[in-house]
């Protein structure tokens, strides 16, 4: 069952969030620990005490950047770029629609977009790594490349109950043939469970720091 909440006002979105390790994130708890008896990596356990941070006070870490901007200024067009090229229906649920879907007890997934596949859209600032994305052809090669967008659309996946999805990359600057590419990406076997298991952890932790 996909627990889905839609039409969301911007702070009932973030109140969600809050307490949640989204997808867009969870790279950060993959790495592995130096030590066997360890079940987080530092890396993993700092993104812990961030979020607990955040929950405690109340108070964000704001990102800021040119580079994001430009993400969210061109993700719709992006959209409708996407679905005009493709034969598959889509719904949007990014910027400002505030959908976002709960995964068990810490996970959660705000999406792009959702058909048959599950729709990953990015807007590279840099058309460098925008033109690098067209040689991105499978998961591994996703995963190698794009850590955080392969853990970001596998979690994704496992949200929504889809085993199929679509790594889209767009720059409108370039010419046409090469604004869009798009690559194809399955659920791989066993990275549920592994999913799990860090957010078991995860979850485990946080509450260790803001009970």
């Amino acid at each position: 069952m996909i627990n889905i909440h839609t039409e969301l006002s911007e702070d009932a979105w973030q109140d969600l969030r809050r307490s949640r390790f989204t997808a867009s994130e969870i790279h950060k708890l993959m790495g592995t620990p130096k030590s066997k008896s360890e079940f987080l990596s530092e890396t993993a356990k700092t993104f812990v005490f961030e979020k607990a941070a955040e929950y405690l006070t109340g108070q964000r870490t704001e990102i800021y950047g040119r580079a994001l901007d430009w993400g969210k200024e061109y993700e719709k067009e992006a959209f409708h770029y996407f679905q005009q090229q493709s034969d598959d229906f889509c719904t949007y649920y990014g910027a400002e629609t505030y959908t976002f879907i709960t995964y068990g007890d810490w996970g959660g997934y705000s999406p792009d977009a959702i058909g048959d596949k599950l729709v990953e859209l990015k807007c590279p600032f840099n058309s460098g790594n925008h033109l690098q994305n067209f040689f991105i052809t499978n998961n591994e090669q996703l995963k190698s490349k794009r850590t955080e967008y392969y853990w970001q659309i596998q979690m994704g996946m496992i949200a929504t109950g889809l085993t199929d999805g679509l790594f889209v990359s767009y720059d409108p600057r370039m010419p046409i043939g090469k604004k869009l590419s798009t690559t194809a990406v399955k659920l791989d076997e066993d990275v549920k469970d592994i999913i799990d298991e860090k957010l078991t952890y995860a979850g485990e932790l946080f509450l260790s720091i803001t009970k």
